[in-house]
């Protein structure tokens, strides 16, 4: 049952009269509250708790069936139809996010990320700022989305009238989705805040572990935590790049857009010091559109899958759990372990790498940027 058996019991605190964050805890923002509560009336009708876990099911592999058509239509403002088709396979077999479709909730914010790059793609600007602003009170991610959508549309207009249209929806949804629940309970501010990590240690499963385990392999005893604080900066200091490149480059094209966004999320992923499994469910619809050019990509594509499937489930509690190896330092299982994350972290990159050189003119606009800061800088 995984995480259902928590979201099953949030369902019926909320049936029985209580008020989530105040009588009880939740992890994630409101919104979160939509995929809890949609299988709840099939298990009241029946009266069995195996029905709401099948009905789950059902319904976060309805939203994904949504991303899929998403996916599908956005490849098709990039490429031709047989490109866009096998975008489209592509994210219909992949076997580790669709593992997690059904044990998580994560196919329900996904959707919201990708439902909101169609409709921008599709010239539905305000509804694509809706559904972004949707997809941050439901798991924060989606927002990483936002400076990029904006920019884009900006292009057809200008950036203070882009800026001016998202906060005139997304200041209304913050006072009904927020303030009610925090004049109730102010702590409701730390299921935002535990996306920034700090109320966490460092997950074995992070780069950030990985590094610091390769460091005390080769006799440098530097802590996890110490690696962190160098991992966020770099994450606060790719971000402020990124923003920068994508502000003064502009973007114009869909697959610039897709690149950036990518970028971003694969980022506070890779940086940050807490790490779940699932979060390969966020990258799939972008890998699924970006690598379905080539065969090279397409193998690319299904590596990343394969090894995310190795991460969890099958390795979780052979030889790693959430903040530790299950194998002490110097064994082969050891070793083992960090072998293989290594690998993992190091396909991600190539991956990433191979999305970079791919997009042509994305990494002259890196290379750009320092001589652009530099000469707006002498003009002033």
């Amino acid at each position: 049952m995984f995480d259902i058996s928590i979201y099953l019991q949030y369902a019926v605190n909320i049936y029985g009269g209580q008020i989530p964050y105040v009588d009880f805890p939740v992890e994630y923002p409101v919104l979160f509250l939509i995929p809890v509560l949609l299988p709840l009336p099939f298990a009241v009708l029946t009266n069995d708790a195996y029905t709401y876990i099948y009905a789950y099911q059902i319904i976060m592999s309805v939203f994904d069936l949504f991303t899929l058509i998403f996916v599908y239509l956005i490849s098709l403002k990039i490429f031709d139809k047989k490109t866009a088709f096998i975008s489209g396979i592509l994210y219909a077999t992949a076997f580790s996010a669709a593992y997690f479709i059904l044990t998580k909730f994560d196919s329900f914010p996904t959707f919201l990320l990708t439902l909101a790059l169609m409709l921008t793609l599709y010239n539905k600007q305000i509804e694509g700022y809706i559904s972004i602003i949707l997809g941050f009170f439901t798991k924060i991610f989606p927002a990483l989305a936002a400076p990029y959508i904006i920019l884009y549309n900006s292009d057809n207009s200008d950036l203070k009238t882009e800026i001016l249209k998202f906060l005139k929806y997304a200041l209304p949804f913050g006072i009904i989705l927020f303030i009610p629940l925090f004049l109730l309970n102010p702590e409701i501010i730390n299921t935002y805040l535990f996306a920034t990590g700090t109320s966490v240690g460092v997950y074995a499963n992070t780069a950030t572990y990985t590094i610091s385990s390769i460091l005390n392999a080769l006799g440098l005893n530097i802590s996890p935590d110490s690696v962190s604080v160098v991992m966020y900066t770099l994450m606060i200091l790719t971000f402020i790049y990124l923003i920068l490149t994508a502000f003064f480059q502009k973007i114009k094209e869909e697959r610039r857009l897709l690149s950036f966004i990518l970028l971003t999320i694969f980022s506070a992923v890779f940086f940050t010091k807490f790490h779940s499994p699932q979060y390969i469910v966020w990258m799939t619809p972008f890998f699924a559109i970006l690598l379905a050019e080539s065969l090279k990509g397409i193998i690319m594509f299904y590596a990343v899958q394969a090894l995310a499937y190795a991460e969890f489930p099958l390795l979780f509690n052979t030889f790693y759990q959430n903040q530790e190896y299950i194998f002490s330092m110097g064994t082969s299982g050891w070793y083992t372990i960090v072998f293989f994350f290594t690998i993992e972290y190091l396909v991600l990159l190539v991956t990433i790498l191979f999305i970079i050189k791919n997009d042509k003119g994305l990494t002259d606009s890196f290379k750009e940027l320092p001589k652009t800061l530099v000469s707006r800088y002498k003009i002033k």
